[in-house]
């Protein structure tokens, strides 16, 4: 009876012991469980941070990108606009010369046309004709030259000048129905001169320039002058 209740005594320690240790067992799996789930959290954690913060930099890593692409673009747009508005102002001051070129020309033309005209003819005489005088008409012919020895020339002109007796007298032949006898013309290469004279080929817009010898005739020879009117 004592050996059974011993070896009961003995049983329950045993299985007792076998409790405890298999409590603890258990206890140190869930702490090992625990443990692993902590680190598994902890790497996920720290895996989530690495992509949080890889995704931030990246982030901003692109926005740097943008903003420098942006600089750029802008550095660029107002070289651009700079070198535009260079050439423009260069355009522009061209063609401001060229209008002061042409208007420098322009008053140049003007101011001679309004000095007086100096017109040399083959005596060595200089001529005067002022633009300031009322010029009635302009016009061009075909010039040829006479003396008063031409054969069948009395050296009387039609209105009545005697050429021989005033070689120096500035007198041309013309048509009077193109050029009115009398009136005050100049001749360019001639000078000022009175219309007063015919002569049977002068017959349209032709004129015959009196010169008082022959060398200066033939020096004149045959030419395409302008003529103002003066008076009539």
């Amino acid at each position: 009876m004592n050996k059974t209740i011993v070896l009961m005594l003995g049983a329950g320690i045993l299985i007792a012991t076998l409790l405890v240790a298999f409590d603890s067992n258990i206890k140190d799996a869930n702490s090992s469980q625990d443990t692993d789930a902590e680190n598994t959290e902890e790497t996920d954690s720290s895996k989530t941070s690495s992509n949080n913060y890889q995704a931030i930099s990246t982030h901003l890593s692109s926005k740097e990108s943008i903003t420098v692409v942006k600089s750029e673009s802008k550095t660029k747009v107002a070289n651009k606009q700079s070198s535009n508005q260079a050439d423009n102002e260069e355009k522009e001051s061209k063609q401001n010369n060229e209008q002061q070129s042409q208007e420098s020309n322009q008053n140049n033309n003007q101011e001679q046309q309004t000095q007086e005209t100096k017109q040399q003819d083959n005596s060595g005489e200089v001529q005067h004709v002022s633009e300031s005088n009322d010029v009635k008409e302009r016009m061009y012919m075909e010039a040829t030259a006479y003396t008063a020895y031409c054969d069948g020339c009395s050296g009387i002109t039609k209105t009545g000048i005697d050429l021989r007796a005033n070689p120096n007298q500035k007198v041309i032949a013309v048509d009077p129905n193109i050029i009115p006898l009398g009136a005050k013309v100049w001749v360019e290469g001639y000078g000022t001169a009175i219309a007063g004279d015919t002569g049977g080929a002068i017959k349209g817009n032709r004129i015959d320039v009196f010169m008082a010898n022959e060398a200066d005739a033939n020096r004149f020879g045959r030419r395409q002058v302008q003529i103002k009117i003066l008076e009539y």
